[in-house]
């Protein structure tokens, strides 16, 4: 009986001696958390004051971004602002003939003796140029006005010269094509509607009834007056001629032509001047 009292006592002495072991061990990692837990809050107190001047950095940025967005956004404003000045005043009929007066001072300036004329064609040689290169360059040249006067026109051909025509709009110039535009020529082939192509460069299509006139004109100081429509025939695959000229007097029995009969057959131009010096 004494036995098994000491037992009882030697196995409730272990339990307490494993329990204050436990505790102990518990108490020790909770020190340990502890411990780790102020230094996290140590190194955390450590951190803010940086992320603070990183969000102040972030904040003074940001502020800046937005003056400077703010202030691109009134360039951009102005910049159109200028684009619609300068669009309006290069399709004003004194900026025209302004010019004109400019391009007449400078060829009485130049030699006499310099060519004035071309002879252009379809098929181009060592003697002869090319109206659909001539033509190109000249649109390349064009500064504030296009006049370009062709029965027929596909869109083929159009596609060719849109690099050139849609540079010359973004710089405001004005664009006027005269065409016959009749359902026939379409439904035919002969010619495509090109109203929307024509509307997205911001030019004037005007329909003529009975057109047969081929004339390409830049800034009323060029032209080419030839046999040639602007279709893959026109300029590559027919037998056609022509003549690049820059002779003012010619120019301005040219711009009389389109100015005058030409606007009477479209009463939508009709408010050019027929008499203007141009």
């Amino acid at each position: 009986m004494q036995v098994v009292s000491s037992m009882v006592e030697y196995l409730v002495w272990l339990v307490f001696l494993a329990l204050t072991i436990l505790s102990l061990s518990i108490i020790q990692l909770q020190v340990g958390r502890s411990r780790k837990l102020q230094e996290n809050c140590a190194q955390l107190q450590k951190s803010i004051p940086i992320w603070q001047d990183r969000l102040r950095e972030r904040e003074i940025s940001i502020d800046h971004l937005q003056r400077d967005t703010a202030q691109l956004l009134k360039w951009k404003e102005r910049s159109r602002e200028l684009e619609d000045e300068l669009r309006r005043a290069k399709q004003a009929q004194d900026y025209a003939s302004g010019q004109r007066l400019q391009f007449l001072e400078e060829h009485i300036a130049k030699d006499r003796n310099r060519s004035t004329v071309l002879f252009l064609s379809t098929i181009p040689s060592k003697e002869q140029y090319s109206i659909e290169n001539q033509l190109r360059k000249m649109l390349e040249r064009a500064s504030f006005e296009i006049v370009i006067v062709s029965p027929w026109i596909k869109r083929h051909t159009w596609d060719q010269l849109n690099g050139p025509l849609r540079h010359f709009s973004r710089r405001g110039g004005r664009l006027r094509v005269f065409m016959r535009g009749t359902e026939y020529d379409y439904s035919m082939g002969f010619s495509d509607d090109l109203r929307e192509q024509i509307s997205l460069l911001g030019g004037e299509l005007v329909h003529v009834a009975g057109l047969h006139a081929k004339i390409y004109m830049v800034d009323r100081r060029e032209a080419i007056v030839a046999s040639a429509n602007l279709t893959k025939g026109g300029t590559e695959a027919n037998l056609e001629s022509g003549i690049w000229l820059n002779d003012p007097a010619v120019i301005k029995d040219i711009c009389s032509f389109v100015d005058c009969t030409l606007a009477k057959k479209a009463p939508r131009i009709a408010s050019i001047a027929c008499d203007s010096p141009a």
